[in-house]
């Protein structure tokens, strides 16, 4: 059977899953996860209801099928985040993660779920080296830092790595990128704006330096206008706040 298309890419109104990474995005990591060859792995850093995984299980499929590995602490984390937004610890998040990756088709041969925080899991990776690593847990500098800190010895020599939000000044997704990721080591940055609202969402592509590369850093892109959701936060996402980190 393998991962439906139809039900990951639905985007009508009302119908598309819930959740926070735009269109654009989610094109992107379905493109970059078919790319990933099949003795590396995908790793997904924040899941809530499990929007992303879907579009990063599909490209999987399409490309070398890679296995897919979402971390998320979901309700373990007792450390106040879920006065912020309590969606995010709330049981039915984690409930609607399932329950959408069994509609979708997700199976333990193509997709494993990891309950915990990003940097404490990945100080135990113990999987092959990670060719697509997707950030979108907790939005702080700090916490950025210390989660791509955790991942970065596992990380292919190819790897490309791509963290959300990082157009949102309230967060500190490129301010933690920066303290980890060396410019000289990962030149290769790429900005993708969200068009609707310039300044929320987003994502950062970055990639480590290549022979022959060019001069293709620092480029910065805006999503196209074939989105069709032009009311806002998606329907049906329990948005946060717009100070508030993470969540898909």
């Amino acid at each position: 059977m393998g991962i439906d298309a139809g039900l990951v890419t639905e985007w009508r109104r009302g119908r598309r899953a819930a959740g926070l990474v735009e269109l654009a995005v989610c094109r992107r990591l379905r493109a970059l996860a078919a790319g990933v060859p099949a003795d590396q792995a995908i790793v997904e850093l924040g899941a809530f209801k499990g929007r992303a995984t879907g579009w990063l299980l599909l490209g999987a499929q399409e490309g070398h099928r890679a296995h897919v590995t979402s971390v998320d602490p979901w309700g373990l984390r007792k450390d106040g985040y879920s006065s912020m937004s309590p969606t995010y610890t709330a049981p039915a998040t984690y409930a609607a993660f399932k329950g959408h990756l069994a509609r979708i088709g997700a199976t333990k041969d193509t997709h494993t779920v990891k309950r915990g925080y990003a940097a404490s899991v990945g100080a135990k990776w113990s999987g092959p080296p990670i060719g697509l690593l997707f950030h979108d847990a907790d939005h702080s500098a700090e916490a950025v830092a210390a989660d791509l800190a955790a991942w970065l010895p596992h990380l292919a020599e190819d790897a490309v790595v791509v963290l959300h939000d990082a157009c949102d000044p309230n967060h500190g997704v490129q301010a933690g990128v920066e303290q980890v990721l060396d410019a000289g080591q990962w030149p290769e940055r790429e900005l993708i704006r969200w068009n609707r609202r310039p300044h929320r969402r987003g994502a950062l592509i970055v990639k480590r330096a290549v022979a022959d590369a060019g001069d293709g850093g620092g480029a910065v892109l805006a999503e196209s206008d074939d989105d069709p959701d032009r009311g806002g936060l998606d329907p049906g996402a329990d948005a946060p706040g717009p100070d508030v980190p993470g969540g898909q």
